[in-house]
Order: C-alpha cells, then structure tokens, then sequence
C-alpha cells in the first residue's frame, strides 16, 4: 500500500496547456495517436509473466518523476526492502499427495463481503497520474477479478465516478484520512455512503508525511509542473505524456469535493467546525492541491479515531497502519472492527517492521488461530447458508443484520467467546496485511500467518502504468495463477483448510533459520 500524498515545490504558472484547453484539442486525434504510442506498452504487456515484468514495464512507459512516487520508499528505502525480504524468510511445507485438481476454491469473506479471490487493491493515491485509465479502471479490473476495490480520499476520481464502473453491491471500501476541517470529512462520508460504498478505512499513520527523497530530487507535484526537467523526462516518454496532455488535467479528486462543499454550506448559512473551514479555498489548481495537503491533522488522537467511526454505520470500519498488538486491542476497544497491519508500503518511518513479521502477535491478540478458525468457519457458514435460501435477499440492509446477528452468535459460540468481536455487529474482528507483496506465494503466506485478507499496492500500480485497466487485470492474473498454483502445491484446496491446517499446528509455513549462505 502507499496511499499518501507527495511533498515537493509547487508551480505557480498558470498558462499551462489544460488552462489553454489543449486536452479539448487533442482528444479528438486520440483514437488514431494513442494505439500508435501505446503499441510498445502493449507488446511489452503481453510480454510480462510476473509482477516484477510489470515494474520492468511500468518504468518504460511512465514518466520519471511518476514512476519513483510509485516505487519509492522513506529515507534510505530499507523498510521497503524489507517489506518484501520478510516474505522470502517464510518457508512453505508443503503437504504430498493432496489429491487436488483445479479450478481450487479461492474464495472468503473481507470486511463483511463474499469475494472471490482473498486479495484485494490497496487504496492508493492519484492512480490517474499512473495512468489515464485511473481509479476507474482499476474499479473495473478488480470487480472482473471478483475482488474488493478500495478507493482512496486522495484518488483522482470521486466515489461517485467510481461506483458505476462496478456492479451494483460489489464490495468497495473508502479509504479516509481526517482533516482539520471535520465538515470535508463529513462531505467525503456522505459521498462514499451515496455510492454503494459499503466499508471504511481510515489510515493513520499518515499524520506526518515520510521522507521520500526520490519525490524531492524530481521535484514531485500533483499536477506536474512545468520546468524543464519535468518537460525533458516527458518527452522521453511519449505514451504516458498524451494521455497527459489529451485527458483533463488530473488532481486530487478532495480539492473538487471540497470547493463543492464550501459552496454549499455557504449557500445554506452553515459553517464548518474549525476555523480550517473559515479559510479562503485557493483557485489556482496547484494551490488548491496544497491547501488539501495542508489541511491533515498531525494531532490526530485516539479520541479523534472513535469520533470517526461512529460516524460511519453502514458497514464495518478498518483501523490502517498497525504494527503493535496493544495498538490492535485498543482500536478494537474504540469501536474498529477490523485491523489493517500496515507500515504504509514502507514509505513513512524508515526501519519500521514488516507487516507479516508483526502480523502473528496481532492474531494472538486478537484470540489466536484456533479461535479466528472456529469463528469464521460460522460465520461463512451462516452467511452461505442464508445466501442459498431464495426467500432471502441479503442486499436488503434489515434482512443483512438479521443474518449477520445469527453469524454472531454463530461465531461467539463455535469459539467459546474466545475471539475478540467487532462492539457494532458482534462479528470476528478481522484483519488485512498490506507490505511487500510481490508474488501469490506471498498471498498465501499472508493469510497463513493469520490475516483474513491481504491488500497489493505496487503490484496493481506497476500494471496500471504499464498499461492502464489491461495491465491491472493482468496483475490480477498473474497473482490469481500464482496463488492458485502455491496453494495446490502446498496442499491445501481453499482458504478455509489452509486456516484450518495452521489451527490444528501443522506447520505449512514456518520461519527460516538463517544460513551461512545468506552472507556471501
């Protein structure tokens, strides 16, 4: 994952081409321009067999200054490393003679939702700048796939230009950082809610902004500026840069939300509730982009947590950016029902710990995996079976608690009360591991190490820059392949027995003791 914001100058020119409305003109020479520029992307696309092939392709299409926003970590990028080295000391000991054949059963619950495949996209930042595709097309990638989408507060595109590109009551999370301005959080609730949005994330570990000394030395905005060096490494990469100059020029879709709510309490008499609200809303682009970016609140507390969970009933709400188990109780204790163990994709405290390495001590503390086991076999089953009775209709949102009261039980009972509970709908709290996920063998450690779900950031982004909606949906293949393949190997035929497999001890992944080969 990797959701933030960039840092870097900001361009006050105001003649830019989209303020002389070039992208009017060249959209109509799109349909013959683009293919042509998009045909190395494209056999370079149909070239990549894995995620790493995608970054390789990503790196040739997109602008410099867009690729190292992407691929870069805090400070001397050791975290980011480490994200993915945690994963490569995790060994796989695979059962023989499984007597398993695919298609395999890949399917689970996340953040209350039947999905089919239990990896999802992270919510990540701008996906328009990556790609003019954007958040649409990965929205539209991700529901092909039969995952969960997730969208950012800081995305190019609102929940509502979102929403259609997925089908009615497909799983979608919105992704919430809080402002001083408590009226723009309420404004961004309200749209998400609108949507079919059916699930939050509010991340915290994004009140002060990590190093990222790739952003600085390229001088990274949102949008770009216009100096000559950005100018020269756009000329260098001609595909990413017509989309640029024919699409409407991107931003962080927050600023539109925002100018848009300021209008409309002015116009009703109301005002927000900190003197944030009071201040005057830039109009130039740049600067509308700062304002936002200026407006975080570094004194963001656990008070300020709860209040925004409360605000939030129509689904369940994730606590984004755990690494401690006493931080898992307590969001627990104020009202989360899920904990998303993230160090931000390693781009905000350098030397923090990867997720998967802290991720079984959150699992211990939140009851352990015997407990997770017996609780969420009920609580699938209780919802499989209500979803095979024709008389019920589960979109129905008083039929949903119903049912989701009856899994509580369900749940309660099947682990003796042993498992801590969501306080809102009684439920198993969950948990989501996000960091370093390169490979469906990571997917499949992930979960074994006691997450209900993991979240890919770079993974679809890589695609997203090699090749829009098409490059996302080939990273979906590649990790849906990859993880199919892992779990048929290991011997395990669907999520559940894999859950199952490491309650009863049996070991399947174990931590690798270091040899002196390591160290040449």
């Amino acid at each position: 994952g990797g959701e933030g914001v960039g840092g870097g100058c900001v361009d006050r020119m105001s003649l830019t081409p989209h303020a002389l409305g070039v992208h009017h003109l060249l959209k109509w020479l799109s349909p013959v321009v683009r293919p042509l520029l998009d045909y190395p992307s494209r056999r370079r696309l149909d070239r990549c067999i894995n995620i790493s092939d995608l970054r390789d392709a990503a790196k040739l299409r997109a602008h410099k200054m867009v690729f190292d926003y992407l691929d870069a970590g805090a400070d001397d990028e050791i975290t980011i490393r480490r994200n993915k080295d945690a994963y490569s000391q995790l060994e796989l000991h695979y059962r023989i003679l499984a007597g398993l054949s695919p298609p395999l059963d890949m399917s689970t619950r996340v953040m209350g939702r039947d999905v089919k495949i239990p990896f999802f996209v992270s919510p990540t930042a701008g996906s328009k700048m990556f790609h003019a595709d954007g958040e649409v097309g990965v929205a539209r990638a991700a529901s092909a796939a039969g995952a969960m989408y997730s969208l950012s507060t800081m995305g190019t595109a609102a929940p509502a230009e979102v929403a259609p590109a997925t089908p009615a009551h497909h799983p979608k999370l919105f992704q919430l950082y809080v402002w001083k301005d408590r009226s723009l959080v309420r404004d961004m609730l309200a749209q998400a809610r609108e949507h079919g949005f059916h699930a939050l994330a509010l991340t915290v570990d994004l009140t002060w902004y990590g190093n990222r000394e790739r952003d600085h030395r390229n001088g990274f905005t949102v949008p770009p500026a216009y100096t000559a060096k950005q100018t020269y490494e756009a000329m260098r990469r001609p595909a990413w840069t017509w989309d640029f100059l024919s699409s409407p020029e991107y931003a962080y879709a927050a600023v539109d939300l925002a100018a848009q709510g300021r209008a409309r309490r002015a116009a009703d008499g109301s005002r927000g509730e900190t003197s944030a609200s009071d201040a005057p809303f830039p109009t130039d682009r740049r600067e509308q982009v700062a304002f936002i970016r200026d407006a975080f609140d570094p004194s963001f507390s656990w008070d300020d947590a709860e209040w925004l969970c409360q605000e939030w009933n129509e689904g369940p709400v994730a606590l984004k950016g755990v690494v401690r188990p006493s931080d898992a109780l307590k969001a627990v204790d104020r009202g989360f029902d899920a904990v998303w163990v993230s160090n931000h994709g390693g781009r905000q405290l350098e030397t923090a710990p990867a997720p998967v390495d802290v991720l079984p001590s959150i699992r211990d503390a939140m009851g352990g995996v015997p407990a997770w086991h017996a609780a969420k076999t009920a609580e699938e089953d209780t919802f499989k079976t209500a979803a095979l009775n024709p008389t019920l209709d589960l979109s129905d949102r008083g039929t949903y608690a119903e049912v989701r009261a009856k899994a509580a039980k369900a749940a309660s009972d099947a682990c003796g009360g042993s498992h801590l509970v969501a306080a809102k709908t009684g439920l198993p709290v969950e948990i989501v591991v996000d960091g370093g996920v390169q490979r469906g063998t990571d997917v499949l450690k992930g979960l074994a190490m006691g997450a209900d779900a993991v979240a890919i950031g770079k993974p679809y982004l890589y695609g997203l820059c090699a090749g829009g909606e098409a490059g996302v949906r080939k990273a979906f293949d590649v990790l849906t392949a990859e993880l199919e393949r892992a779990m048929g190997l290991l011997g395990v035929g669907t999520v559940r027995e894999l859950r199952a497999r490491m309650a009863a001890g049996e070991g399947l992944v174990r931590r690798r003791h270091p040899s002196p080969r390591d160290f040449p």
